[in-house]
């Protein structure tokens, strides 16, 4: 198979990730015609359609889903040697990014207004989203992850932070209620539920405890968990990156320090190995290491001076 235009591709892409031909062209400059009519030729360089169509919607083909993470590889090395060749030094282009809600309005949204300002001709889409999105999928150059993915051995990782969970309360509820001294004490008190995790397994010296919790607000936010237990509902699990600023202020304290939740996870920054040369890219995660900040450098050190 041989393609004859890189603009054939670069449209693919763009119909691919918009659904639309009509917005495709427009993107592009052209009229939907001429996109239909190149869309046909490179169908009949494949050999067969790259996208079913009706009068309601576009869809991929296999043929289109096999083709896109080569196509789009192509296109970038493509405009990375155009920038190249005009001498220019500063990134541009579209750069797509997914991050779960809470992590990125607390750490990433201002990161990306600053870099925005410093470099105008890069363009930003962050979907906001607590799922996991399929990065090849969506056409997702960079995601920042809570945890590391089922597949590591197809994408690069770089850890930004601990996302170790603790189980947290405000120092109102616990006077009035008692602090637990143990595990199995959590049955006896009011526990916030996230996303129907009721089952809290806690390990302190290799043994490991399995606690059923109960309690009368459950939600699929962390936000909205941090919120009630500020305001003294109950005890409820939360990341330190997004509880930190609260322990640090006094607002929360910890529950059951001795004992570590299982399976604690890390933040990521994930992409695949065909976006490393990407230059946007590059740039953007080396202004990302530059900026970020987070509450606390190690997280052993800061739980132990914010014990008490």
């Amino acid at each position: 198979m041989a393609f004859d235009s890189i603009r054939d591709l670069r449209l693919f892409v763009r119909i691919y990730e918009q659904s639309s031909i009509t917005t495709a062209a427009a993107s592009l400059g052209m009229t939907p015609a001429v996109a239909s009519k190149r869309l046909k030729n490179l169908e009949g360089d494949v050999g067969e359609a790259l996208f079913h169509r009706s009068t309601r919607r576009l869809s991929p083909t296999g043929a289109a889903t096999a083709l896109y993470d080569y196509a789009r590889a192509i296109v970038a090395a493509a405009d990375e040697a155009d920038a190249c060749l005009d001498g220019g030094s500063e990134p541009s282009g579209l750069l797509r990014v997914t991050t779960s809600v809470a992590f990125g309005r607390l750490y990433l949204a201002d990161i990306v207004a600053r870099f925005l300002a410093r470099y105008r001709k890069v363009r930003i889409d962050v979907q906001f989203t607590d799922r996991i999105v399929d990065m090849v999928d969506e056409g997702i150059d960079l995601a920042f992850r809570i945890s590391a993915p089922d597949d590591t051995a197809n994408v690069i990782m770089r850890r930004l932070c601990s996302g170790r969970r603790i189980l947290c309360a405000s120092r109102d509820y616990l006077r009035m209620h008692g602090n637990p001294a143990t595990p199995e004490a959590l049955a006896q008190h009011n526990c916030v539920i996230l996303n129907h995790y009721d089952v809290w397994k806690l390990e302190v010296d290799g043994q490991r405890t399995t606690i059923k919790v109960n309690g009368n607000y459950h939600t699929n936010d962390g936000e909205a968990v941090l919120d009630v237990i500020r305001n003294g509902l109950g005890i409820g699990v939360v990341a330190l990156w997004h509880g930190a600023p609260d322990i640090a202020a006094g607002r929360l304290a910890r529950v059951l320090p001795a004992h570590e939740l299982s399976g604690q996870p890390n933040v990521y920054a994930i992409y695949h190995p065909q976006q490393r040369h990407l230059f946007r890219l590059r740039c953007f995660l080396e202004f990302l290491e530059e900026q970020i900040r987070f509450p606390f450098e190690d997280a052993d050190d800061f739980l132990t001076r914010h014990s008490g």
